[in-house]
């Protein structure tokens, strides 16, 4: 019993709702690298008028300099 309720608690700790494949870039090591976006927000890809990429959470999307795409893979 007590296996059977840490494995339920594992599986809810656990959980993502929300997934989306981004591509990330950055000046330092990420070049159109594929990331594995899961959150238990919604997420988007964006893309920086800096050239940077990834995935974010739907509130930063209304920064400036920031384009966002909601779909797999939307920020190549």
């Amino acid at each position: 019993m007590a296996s059977y309720v840490n494995f339920n608690i594992d599986l809810f700790c656990n959980r993502s709702d929300y997934n989306i494949e981004c591509y990330g870039e950055d000046f330092l090591m990420l070049r159109n690298q594929l990331l594995q976006c899961s959150s238990r927000t919604q997420q988007a890809c964006y893309t920086r008028k800096t050239g940077e990429k990834g995935c974010a959470r739907l509130e930063l999307c209304s920064r400036s300099g920031w384009k966002c795409c909601y779909e797999d893979r939307c920020n190549a």
